[in-house]
């Protein structure tokens, strides 16, 4: 069957969505299906090459960004921001001065842009939205008729994306409204039960979650290698970091930390810390480490996923997180993580010496969490699930 793949957040050739995408891409057409990209009108040129030598053609379709902001007020003024947002949606509305009376009126010019995009997207036999936002669901219903589509989600409904709870339950009415061949899945089950307690008119399934860990036959008799993974930034803990590489170096460990955006420096001249840039294989990497520390702002993640967690998981890496976030209820699940529970570095590092002392134990929890795991979860069992339910959408 031919698929489109739908990711108007697909522009450069790293992160979540480059390496969702290529990951999906890949196991759908291992299972014999035809697969098209669709992803921002302006991507990186390394993004094309990379899907040109994957076998997957490349279309630059959408116009607007996912996390495009939007005006606080009618009376904002026009940031750099806002002002590439209007130039993204021009012609869009019919009067465009009017555009962003306020902020509902420009976020429903999000929705109208990206329906309008769709009008040059194929028919195939399914449309597959890997990472689906609120008005991306709404600018789908707009073609609900029309072509199966498939969208997942990765964060519960009040997740702060502008207006984002107002348009997920003005969508669920419509389609719960009007005969739709649209099935919106997410990630977790902690997600589902989020949408089911917001509007129950938003029937959400349970996806397979697309991490798929790596092979991991090393069997530390200790604590040696720690690692700091994912998009170094301030909800992510960047300004605790030095602070916690150092102080865990001084102690004896070896640190690896991924730092993508180079804003993390001095630590050139240190033989115990690894600093990683960009990762081709980020499974592999997580891997080679004997536990892994998200220092993260736990309000940061209270609605959201964490990829660097799932795959912790999913490989069997004990995994250090805050306590009361999202993230941290699936590594409770799991069995397989010691939390912190204030935002500072002393709590953290006492977390890594709770580790440390429980290390074998943890290990052990660790690998029966990678086995659970990979029991339900995975690149290939989504494929799976999009072709069977493919089949049931008439």
């Amino acid at each position: 069957m031919r698929i489109s793949l739908l990711d108007p957040g697909l522009k450069a050739a790293a992160g979540h969505h480059f390496d969702l995408d290529l990951r999906l891409a890949r196991a759908l057409a291992r299972r014999g299906h035809e697969v098209t990209v669709h992803g921002h009108v302006q991507p990186e040129p390394a993004l094309v090459a990379l899907a040109e030598q994957a076998g997957m053609p490349f279309h630059p379709r959408f116009r607007v960004h996912p996390y495009s902001p939007l005006p606080k007020s009618a009376k904002a003024p026009p940031s750099g921001a806002l002002a590439a947002l209007r130039q993204s949606v021009a012609g869009v509305m019919a009067r465009p001065s009017e555009q962003f009376a306020s902020p509902l009126a420009a976020y429903r010019s999000l929705e109208l842009a990206t329906a309008q995009d769709l009008e040059a997207v194929e028919k195939t036999d399914l449309w597959l939205w890997p990472t689906l936002l609120p008005y991306q669901l709404a600018a789908a219903a707009q073609h609900a008729g029309s072509v199966r589509q498939i969208g997942g989600v990765w964060w519960r409904p009040r997740f702060p994306q502008p207006l984002g709870a107002q348009s997920w339950a003005a969508t669920a009415r419509k389609l719960a409204a009007t005969p739709h061949r649209i099935v919106v899945g997410a990630y977790d089950e902690l997600l589902c039960q989020g949408y089911q307690d917001f509007t129950p008119r938003l029937d959400v399934k349970l996806l397979p979650c697309p991490h798929d860990g790596a092979t991991n036959e090393i069997r530390p008799p200790g604590l040696r290698r720690i690692g700091f993974f994912g998009h170094q930034r301030p909800a992510r803990g960047i300004d605790l970091i030095p602070e916690l590489v150092a102080a865990l170096a001084a102690r004896g460990y070896e640190v690896v930390l991924q730092d993508s955006s180079g804003r993390l420096n001095g630590h050139e001249n240190d033989a115990r810390v690894t600093v990683l840039e960009r990762i081709d294989d980020f499974a592999a990497e997580l891997a080679r480490c004997d536990l892994v520390v998200w220092p993260s702002h736990w309000e940061s993640y209270t609605q959201s996923l964490s990829g660097v967690v799932s795959e912790a998981i999913a490989t069997g890496v004990p995994v250090v997180v805050p306590s009361g976030c999202l993230p941290a209820q699936i590594v409770a699940r799991h069995g397989c993580g010691v939390y912190f529970h204030h935002y500072s570095s002393a709590a953290i590092l006492a977390a890594v010496a709770e580790a440390a002392d429980d290390f074998p134990g943890l290990c052990l929890r660790a690998r029966a969490a990678a086995t659970a795991w990979h029991g339900q979860n995975g690149t290939d069992r989504l494929a799976a699930w999009i072709e069977q339910h493919m089949g049931t959408m008439t």
